[in-house]
């Protein structure tokens, strides 16, 4: 599917339009980013090097996208036409 595609552009101005007022508002959510900051002080207070804290930043933004590349084109799926099976 083209990036300048018009599903491309809705779900671009859905995402940054709705999904912020519902992210800020779920509590689920707001429990995960909760969380995340404790282990995020947590890796701060061992001290790491520079290295080892580059490789677990790439580590986790790797593993975000690949959550955030999931989530979309689910959400793509749930506007396309193809048969789930």
């Amino acid at each position: 599917m083209e990036k300048d595609s018009v599903l491309y552009q809705l779900m671009d101005t859905r995402m940054h339009s709705v999904m912020n007022g519902i992210v800020s508002s779920d509590g689920e959510y707001q429990a995960i980013l909760r969380k995340s900051d404790i282990y995020s002080g947590e890796l701060d207070r061992m001290d790491l090097s520079k290295e080892i804290r580059l490789l677990i930043d790439r580590y986790v933004s790797e593993q975000n996208a690949l959550g955030s590349r999931f989530g979309m084109l689910a959400y793509l799926l749930g506007f396309s036409a193809r048969p789930c099976f």
